[in-house]
């Protein structure tokens, strides 16, 4: 196969008024027939998949009143949100830029009846300003799935079985899942008597696996020395049930501790059969977005800068829309699926420069750890 990318951007520009103009927005790009093919098969796929689970496909708005969905984006991902003015009724609008608040504020708000709990899935594409580097997409082409209205270890298997059988499905060869508990690490910063501002700082630093920066705020925030250790050393276990056994050995009998590393226990016991190697337990596993609560979940492949997508628990955020429900699920950027699947396929080709993000990617394995950057 050889493609790097389903995407065609505009790297090549002409010559206007002696200056280079980009044809395409910087960010965006076109998908060329030929590609415009595989993606369209790799979408299918997926949705088969998804469907045989009983997922039903939900098509979402590209514009959402920003004052309807703000509830449900923290403010990082507003400020990387896209906005213009309805010229009818001069509200603001934004550009869809995540699927998930949309899903959880139509069912919040009654569009989907009453009825739960609800197997909903998607296709489609999210837009976040990113600054002009390498390998940021301001346009994410998403396959994903929600499943709302199931509490418990159960739901969280069951989607995780799914989002397994996705790239069981389409052909990916070699990838790891790499499973935490946002509930564990929160509850780790709790303890060691961080400010609010401290933490929400420190807690930004472990999403990005900056480990120097994440030392110099718990030096900073006066972070007591032995729980400090604890908290790095938390972030570089990843691995089988050992790392359970180190976890708990770490917290002794806090029960606010223990009680996230019984859930994930649980889980990986579900997922884990014979010659089944996909699935790792990660206790620095905190993805970046804040609605996330519980079992959280990030896909890496070889070759490839950055995770394939990944997804949680987020049991709190249908509330801020009005209706509290158990909700966890998964999206996947198409196009890293793509090359990671060609990077299976063909091993001496090399990762393409969007492979690269700002956070530099996780360890494909538990022996090769690397650093990640979310994109």
């Amino acid at each position: 196969m050889g493609s790097l990318s389903l995407k065609a951007s505009a790297s090549s520009t002409p010559l206007v008024a002696g200056r280079e103009r980009s044809l395409i927005p910087v960010g965006m790009s076109t998908i060329l027939p030929a590609a415009a093919r595989r993606i369209r098969h790799l979408e299918q796929t997926l949705l088969a998949v998804l469907a045989r689970g009983g997922y039903e496909e939900i098509i979402l708005p590209m514009f959402e009143y920003l004052d309807v969905l703000a509830p449900g984006l923290e403010s990082e991902l507003l400020e990387k949100c896209y906005q213009l003015v309805d010229r009818t009724t001069g509200r603001l609008m934004v550009l869809r830029p995540d699927a998930t608040a949309q899903i959880a504020r139509t069912v919040a708000m009654g569009m989907m009846g009453a009825r739960l709990p609800l197997r909903l899935c998607y296709r489609t594409s999210v837009f976040r300003y990113e600054r002009e580097h390498a390998g940021r997409d301001r346009e994410i082409f998403q396959v994903g799935a929600e499943l709302i209205g199931v509490d418990g270890v159960a739901g969280d298997a069951e989607v995780l079985t799914l989002l397994l059988e996705c790239l069981n499905q389409v052909g990916l060869s070699s990838f790891k899942v790499a499973v935490g508990h946002v509930g564990f690490f929160t509850a780790l910063l709790v303890k060691s008597g961080l400010s609010d501002d401290g933490q929400k700082r420190v807690e930004q630093a472990a999403a990005r696996k900056d480990i120097p920066l994440l030392e110099e705020l718990l030096l900073r925030e006066g972070v007591p020395r032995s729980i400090g250790r604890v908290i790095l050393e938390v972030l570089e276990l990843c691995g089988g049930p050992e790392v359970l056994a180190r976890g708990r050995k770490l917290v002794g009998r806090d029960r606010t501790l223990l009680k996230p590393l019984d859930r994930l226990e649980q889980v990986y016991e579900r997922l884990v059969s014979p010659g089944q190697q996909a699935v790792l337990i990660d206790l620095g596993e905190f993805r970046g977005f804040e609605y996330y609560d519980g079992i959280v979940f990030d896909v890496f492949a070889p070759g490839i800068g950055a995770e394939l997508g990944g997804g949680g628990r987020y049991d709190h955020l249908m509330g801020r829309f009005g209706r509290t429900a158990a909700s966890t699920g998964f999206a996947l950027d198409v196009d890293r699926v793509f090359r990671a699947i060609d990077s299976s396929v063909d091993p001496v080709t090399p990762a393409s420069p969007a492979a690269s993000t700002t956070r530099s990617s996780k360890r494909a394995s538990s022996a090769t750890r690397q650093k990640r950057s979310r994109a």
